[in-house]
């Protein structure tokens, strides 16, 4: 399962660097939904936007930019915010020629302090369907949806599942988490379907790990989608929040591959370093990935799968990580 999400774009970038490191197949590209600015250039796998290409989306971006000076007007006008957060993201498509944007999907709305992920289920491939698609749609429909958002007051992440879900029409499924800060309540609140999610950490300790909604069998997440689930199933959370808290949530190529004691300890170095948030997601991707192809990693997915699997999970892998500020 997989694909990656931006408001506006996708293109090649170089990993040179990392393939020399791990000598591992190289990663070509990476397509980030996030909100409203475009940037020509992209250092490897840091959170860039660029222009999208795909035919449906200059009128989508003709809304964002009919909008966006009124709704930072609006948002700027109001008391300033207690907390905010500060967000970066990595996406790692997995290497398959036939689906070069992979299977997942991610958006990053600034203005509302608001960040989500999709992944497409990779078993419609069985019936000559493109899942990424649909999550790519869906992300899409999701930042629309929290642009409308602050019409009601706060961003609702269910609500904003429920606007999205009824607007994306493609063949296929896919997971979702979204998470929105609420600056007056110093909390998060998330949506979450499926087996996709998020880790809190506070003082370079997780405090708080998503759950996952799943169906009896292995491997057989909720899922939004034609004939399958809709938001209602959605799990619905709120934490609160401090200055300095480091919020993750990522697709389950990043949570199958990454055992908690692992994130502290980037966490802590990340302190440390005083990395920026996209740095951060850059380096928990990559270990990530590296774990991966390591077919005797003690990862997560292989203790889930009580012994039918050995090692990391190959997978699309996105990550976004946000500082809570």
């Amino acid at each position: 399962m997989a694909a990656c999400l931006s408001s506006l774009g996708h293109d090649q970038y170089s990993s040179n660097n990392f393939d020399e490191l791990f000598n591992l197949p190289r990663y070509k590209r990476y397509y980030d939904f996030s909100s409203y600015q475009v940037n020509d250039h992209l250092e490897n796998h840091s959170n860039k936007r660029f222009k999208f290409s795909h035919d449906d989306v200059p009128s989508f971006k003709k809304v964002l930019d009919d909008n966006v000076e009124k709704k930072v007007l609006e948002f700027s006008s109001n008391k300033l915010p207690c907390l905010k957060m500060v967000a970066g993201s990595l996406y790692i498509p997995k290497d398959n020629p036939k689906k070069p944007l992979g299977e997942d999907a991610h958006f990053i709305h600034e203005v509302y302090q608001t960040i989500g992920v999709a992944d497409g289920v990779g078993g419609w491939a069985q019936h000559g369907i493109d899942a990424g698609i649909y999550a790519r749609e869906l992300m899409k429909n999701s930042l629309i949806a929290t642009d409308n958002e602050p019409t009601k007051g706060h961003v609702n992440p269910k609500r904003v599942l429920e606007e999205a879900y009824k607007n994306t029409k493609p063949e296929g499924s896919s997971t979702a988490c979204i998470i929105t800060l609420n600056s007056e309540k110093s909390t998060i609140v998330a949506a979450n379907v499926g087996d996709s999610g998020f880790f809190l950490t506070r003082k370079e300790k997780i405090i708080y790990k998503s759950p996952i909604q799943q169906r009896g069998s292995f491997g057989c997440p909720y899922q939004l989608g034609n004939c399958r689930d809709n938001p209602s199933v959605a799990q619905e959370m709120e934490l609160n929040v401090e200055k300095d808290d480091i919020l993750m949530i990522g697709t389950d190529g990043m949570l199958d591959n990454m055992n908690e004691s692992e994130i502290e300890e980037i966490v802590r170095r990340a302190i440390d370093e005083k990395l920026k948030a996209k740095e951060l997601a850059k380096k928990i991707g990559n270990i990530a990935l590296y774990n991966s192809f390591d077919r005797f990693a003690d990862t997560p997915y292989a203790r889930a799968s009580k012994g039918r699997h050995k090692g990391g999970r190959i997978d699309d892998i996105t990550v976004i990580v946000a500082y809570i500020q």
